[in-house]
């Protein structure tokens, strides 16, 4: 390819990309190995269906290179491509091992040799004459070469296979099903022409790729964001690590630091859910970004290496706050019994919008105004996402533009920043409205400890604000309509009218376990009533009247929604 082009793309086989000396380096700071059986199994899948169906085309996808150094036609960084460039070397390895291995058998031994050793020099590399080592078609990164160059290559098994950092595993166990495979396709097969045949014929002419070729890293990582690859993708994550470690690369001693916070922050923060810490980190201090552009926001304001040192000392403050919100117990709440009770209801929600504002308003705030903060989010949270179940765009929204004024400084405490967020607060008359119609399928785990969650938060105000924790106490879980209809409640309530009630808040109460597994279970309301004043609960004290009928249930789902909009209020 001309220098002097950006960008070049063609449709070529594993044989066309493989041939005329190319050698491929997986750039050192590129993610390692990381296919599992299931990625293989994919791919065995597809060269089967393949080899049963005359030999059909199959594409592979794309992959993007950047040449390297003045060598433009000969060597590449693989930018995208690594794990399915890896991946068909440990199956060609593999079927060489099959090709040695009727060699040793004595089964057409010089043949099958001299077969091993070009499929060898033209897929793998040649060996080096003074080293015995073969010089590589292909180099992978930092953590994985080592032990792709000296075992895999050379065919020795680990010394210590428990002892591999777990990329190398996988390198190794994915060499191992291939030979697994291999064996097993050709279980009755001697000819090594056909053996061979099956790589440099099928996979080697039948595998085809879409080969972006770019001239420089920017193009590189421009091509990829529009790109999506089989297997298991290099996510946003990886891109942005290559992109800063490339940055600081001229240093040593930073790009050795950088990696270290690096790491610390992934291992703090999880590789799965990076990409949502980093989204809520940029969504606390700038406008909306969505996850397709996290890369490209990043790219936007980090272009030097003291940035991006700056950025890393950033996202390491925000990954503490971030887990912690996840945490009620974490040591950032300082044993502070309400923050911790309320971070505990905002992960019983399954809220995290809010995050990004929580985040940086702990940063900003004194704590005693983000303590005020998180309840009046958790009181949000709770009128619009629990009971009102509305949806969540306008929400995030109004979070994020409160965020930015908590990070710009023009929000200074928890008071402004709710009378900020309004808009996200349900007034009562319409609070009580979304709740006198609200039920919980107690048969799903989540729905039933909100319910209990519920209960026992109206619990707690019947009782003059004593507080039993709901996840503590062993209080269950009462129908006052059962569950499981008899043949008295069968005449009392239709079976449509039990769908639509028995799931109510207002047929719910709270009964100590003894009460309601022995004693209460399908009774006659007359009886369960006088169950239910032997109850410790005030919840179930409460419910009299000469029969449990819809209008009852109705009737007590509306008062426990004005009680409800006294807990919950700013």
């Amino acid at each position: 390819m001309a220098s002097t082009n950006l960008l070049d793309t063609k449709t070529l086989t594993l044989n066309e990309i493989l041939g005329n000396g190319k050698i491929y380096f997986v750039p050192q700071f590129q993610r390692d190995y990381s296919w599992e059986q299931d990625n293989l199994d994919d791919l065995w899948n597809d060269l089967l269906n393949i080899y049963s169906t005359s030999n059909e085309a199959h594409y592979m996808g794309s992959i993007v290179l950047q040449v390297k150094g003045e060598q433009s036609d000969k060597q590449f960084w693989i930018i995208d491509g690594q794990q399915r460039f890896s991946t068909l070397s440990l199956l060609t390895l593999a079927i060489i091992n099959k090709l040695k291995s009727l060699a040793d058998s004595g089964l057409d031994t010089e043949a099958n040799r001299e077969r091993a050793d070009l499929v060898m020099k033209q897929y793998i590399g040649q060996k080096d004459p003074s080293s015995l080592l073969y010089s590589s078609k292909l180099f992978l990164n930092e953590n994985n070469d080592g032990f792709y160059q000296q075992r895999l290559l050379t065919f020795r098994s680990p010394v210590n296979f428990s002892k591999l950092i777990d990329s190398d595993k996988l390198l190794w166990n994915a060499y191992q099903y291939f030979v697994k495979q291999v064996n097993e396709l050709f279980k009755t097969e001697n000819n090594g022409e056909k053996i061979a045949s099956f790589l440099t014929k099928l996979i080697g002419e039948q595998l085809k790729f879409i080969q972006i070729t770019v001239v420089d890293e920017l193009n590189a990582y421009t091509v990829f964001e529009t790109l999506n690859s089989r297997g298991v993708e290099l996510t946003s994550t990886d891109l942005l690590k290559n992109y800063l470690f490339s940055l600081v690369a001229k240093s040593s001693n930073d790009l050795q630091a950088v990696k270290i916070q690096w790491k610390k922050i992934i291992d703090a923060i999880g590789l799965k859910d990076f990409p949502v810490f980093l989204r809520y980190y940029l969504n606390a201090r700038s406008s909306l970004v969505t996850k397709d552009q996290l890369f490209k926001s990043i790219k936007k304001v980090v272009k030097t290496d003291q940035q991006v040192l700056d950025l890393l000392d950033h996202l390491e403050n925000y990954a503490y706050t971030y887990n912690a919100l996840f945490n009620p117990e974490d040591e950032l709440w300082l044993n502070d019994k309400q923050l911790k009770e309320d971070v505990s209801s905002l992960i019983l929600f399954k809220v995290s919008l809010c995050h990004p504002l929580l985040m940086v308003a702990y940063e900003k705030f004194e704590f005693a105004e983000f303590k005020k903060l998180v309840h009046g989010i958790m009181v949000i949270s709770f009128r619009y996402n629990v009971i009102g179940k509305l949806q969540t765009n306008e929400m995030e929204k109004a979070y994020n533009k409160t965020a930015n004024k908590v990070f710009n400084e023009t929000i200074t405490t928890a008071t402004l920043a709710m009378d900020d967020l309004k808009d996200l607060y349900i007034p009562d008359d319409v609070f009580r409205n979304y709740f006198e119609l609200k039920s919980f399928n107690t048969s799903n785990s989540q729905q039933k400890k909100i319910a209990r969650y519920v209960l026992y938060k109206i619990e707690s105000q019947l009782e003059n604000g004593v507080k039993t924790d709901f996840m503590v106490d062993d209080g269950t879980i009462e129908h006052v309509l059962p569950e499981n209809m008899d043949e008295h409640w069968s005449s009392v309530f239709t079976d449509e009218e039990h769908i639509n009630y028995v799931y109510m808040l207002g047929n719910l109460t709270l009964l100590e376990p003894k009460l309601n597994n022995i004693k209460a279970g399908q009774k006659p309301f007359e009886e369960k009533k006088e169950i239910y004043q032997s109850s410790k609960y005030a919840l179930s004290k409460d419910i009299t009247g000469e029969e449990w009928s819809i209008r009852m249930i109705k009737h007590r789902q509306a008062s426990l929604g004005k009680t409800a909009a006294g807990i919950w209020k700013r």
